[in-house]
């Protein structure tokens, strides 16, 4: 009895480890990455690992700042020709794991932007019932005609196809000085939230308004999405100031 604890108990350890999030790629070589090893993973992350396998290989990177990354490491050793480097059937397994689901989160993220067009789209042709439909997205919730147009400005002002990413975030922000007004337009999503605001800095230092810029009202629009399943829902919109 105290042989079979023992076993459930070192059965249970081993799966535990085996399912630990991948930091590097020191094992590629010899262990197949485990899917659970990679599924909170994002392709910045993906990209890391891949190179980190290369990089054990002594493969010689372009990239200025990978290539300095990787020549303060004492394991480093670049290669002189990066063509007459041979992968081993476990790392050729491994590198396709990576690239599949580096593909797969690439596909959801077009996705999304994909929809946040079509959303776009549906919102300054005024399609009240795809904007319900599909979106749960509601024009008459919001009392203030003007506030929907703050959000098909914002729209407008962001490019959704030059959004920086880093890890799961991203981001897309511009701020505009009109000379009497700044104004700040922002798209971020985290994993699964979507954030679209619209704010209102105040005036700008430039302006000639007869009040003083501190009498001027700063106040902020955002409007809460969520990427789920494929779907993007709208949640909440929040006023401030």
């Amino acid at each position: 009895m105290k042989s079979l604890f023992v076993l459930i108990i070192s059965s249970f350890l081993l799966s535990s480890l085996s399912a630990q999030t991948l930091k590097d790629c020191s094992s590629c070589a010899t262990k197949l990455i485990q899917i659970e090893q990679i599924k909170d993973l994002s392709i910045d992350e993906l990209r890391f690992l891949a190179n980190d396998l290369f990089a054990r290989r002594g493969y010689k990177f372009s990239d200025s700042n990978i290539d300095s990354y990787y020549s303060e490491k004492s394991w480093y050793k670049p290669v002189a020709n990066n063509n007459k480097i041979i992968f081993n059937t476990v790392e050729k397994q491994n590198i396709k794991i990576l690239q599949d689901k580096t593909t797969e989160l690439k596909a959801e993220r077009d996705k999304l932007i994909n929809e946040l067009k079509v959303f776009k789209a549906a919102l300054q042709s005024n399609n009240k019932s795809d904007l319900q439909r599909k979106y749960n997205f509601e024009t008459n919730d919001i009392e203030n005609r003007k506030d929907i147009a703050y959000l098909e400005k914002t729209l407008e002002q962001v490019n959704l196809d030059d959004i920086n990413w880093s890890k799961h975030k991203g981001i897309y922000e511009v701020t505009v000085d009109n000379g009497d007004y700044v104004m700040n337009y922002e798209i971020s999503i985290d994993r699964e939230k979507v954030n679209i605001k619209y704010a209102n800095q105040g005036g700008s230092e430039y302006s000639e308004l007869v009040y003083p810029n501190y009498m001027i009202t700063e106040y902020t629009y955002l409007w809460k999405f969520e990427w789920k399943n494929g779907r993007l829902r709208f949640v909440d919109f929040i006023v401030a100031g």
